[in-house]
């Protein structure tokens, strides 16, 4: 995802000045089709993170200092590695490593975000920043920026201000809250179309198609296990968590002392669509068109008050999955925690999950009452026209009836 004509600025930290200046050279002739490079180059590691700190940039190019050489006065033989720690907890964007040391930091890689070269091989430099800048996060990082700040003046400016004679009598850690729900809120409701309008796409093509990227919270907020996590097991696949979330609630190891209430954790078993009983059925039989009983049972997997099954659609690496309510087990949250957590469902989709789950559960098997007395004296019977009242049984009628006879 690139933007036509799009402005990009590139960060180059190296304290070799005649490398730095062949790389730039090279990045202004072998890029300017993804649009205008600013460059700026640094050759002191103290400088780019104070520059890193007040200026934003899409994309570093960063050397790996030697430890055996001098250090700055700050940071004692800093060695980039470090650098780049601090890059990532200050502005993180996305890193090329070009540096003579690469297996210092080999480790970090992950293209075409961070991705490492060898400083005699700028060629593959310039390779690497192009497809850093052509991954499309420089540009989307940007603007979510620039919306959340936008978002954030206007709330303050038509909201907080004019009421301020209401607020100002408020406990002032209480309007924090109120910020940060109001913009959770105004994101959750108008992000996708106000990126893809900033972008120049829809919002399928920013953030996928809205119904089903909307389901998922990818990766999961919390850092704990939860309710609705949809988890991976290595040796038998996919499961949903059922367990409420105020059993799970659990404080990091170091970060306090509350543990959760829940020693084993639901799970409702999830299978690949493509693998569930019922469309190997229909396949088997030919995957007929209409009429079949096999083609029957499979779409009532599809029906709302299916009381026995949920699908969940596919969305990146979650396959379309068919959630079982009555395969369900009960596992050690202490072997849980092992599992990988692929993805959160997201409000209100996890609500709907457990609620279904709690109805499959809790239903009543009740006898079928038959009403068609009732229809037939509302005249709701076929036959176009309301009965007589004496057409009706009339429990009293009858019992003197029978007193007198």
């Amino acid at each position: 995802m690139t933007e036509g004509g799009a402005v990009y600025r590139v960060l180059i930290v190296e304290d070799e000045v005649d490398i730095a200046e062949e790389l730039s050279e090279m990045l202004l002739e072998e890029l300017s089709d993804l649009g205008t490079l600013h460059i700026h180059v640094e050759n002191d590691f103290d400088e780019a993170e104070r520059l890193l700190e007040t200026q934003a940039f899409d994309l570093v190019v960063l050397d790996v200092r030697d430890a055996t050489r001098r250090g700055s006065a700050a940071h004692p033989n800093l060695q980039g590695r470090e650098l780049y720690d601090r890059i990532a907890k200050t502005r993180w964007v996305p890193v090329v490593f070009c540096t003579g040391l690469a297996e210092q930091v080999s480790d970090l890689a992950q293209p075409p975000l961070i991705q490492v070269v060898p400083k005699n091989r700028l060629d593959d430099a310039v390779t690497a920043i192009r497809e850093g800048l052509e991954s499309g996060v420089p540009v989307l990082t940007r603007h979510i920026t620039a919306l959340v700040d936008e978002h954030v003046r206007g709330f303050l400016r038509d909201e907080i201000a004019p009421n301020w004679d209401r607020l100002g009598a408020v406990d002032r850690s209480q309007i924090a809250p109120v910020l940060v729900h109001r913009l959770a809120a105004w994101l959750k409701e108008n992000a996708a179309e106000a990126l893809g309008a900033a972008l120049g796409s829809s919002e399928d093509r920013v953030m996928g198609h809205a119904s089903t990227a909307r389901m998922y919270l990818m990766p999961p907020v919390t850092r704990h296990v939860t309710a609705a996590d949809v988890l991976r097991n290595p040796q038998d696949g996919w499961w949903l968590v059922l367990t409420p979330a105020c059993d799970l609630y659990e404080d990091l190891p170091g970060g306090g002392n509350r543990a959760a209430k829940a020693e084993y954790v639901r799970l409702a078993k999830a299978v690949p669509l493509s693998e569930a009983p019922l469309i190997a059925r229909w396949k088997k039989a030919g995957s007929p068109a209409k009429g079949s009983r096999e083609r029957n049972a499979a779409l009532e997997m599809f029906r709302d008050n299916n009381a026995r099954y949920r699908i969940l659609p596919k969305y990146l690496d979650i396959p379309d999955l068919l959630v079982d309510f009555e395969i369900v087990q009960s596992v050690p949250l202490a072997e849980v925690r092992s599992w990988t957590r692929v993805a959160t469902l997201d409000s209100p989709f996890a609500e709907a999950m457990l609620t279904s789950h709690g109805h499959t559960v809790a239903r009543i098997g009740t006898p079928v009452v038959d009403f068609e007395n009732i229809k037939q004296s509302l005249g709701l019977d076929g036959k176009g026209k309301v009965a007589a009242q004496d057409s009706v049984p009339n429990p009293r009628t009858t019992t003197k009836d029978a007193k007198k006879s």
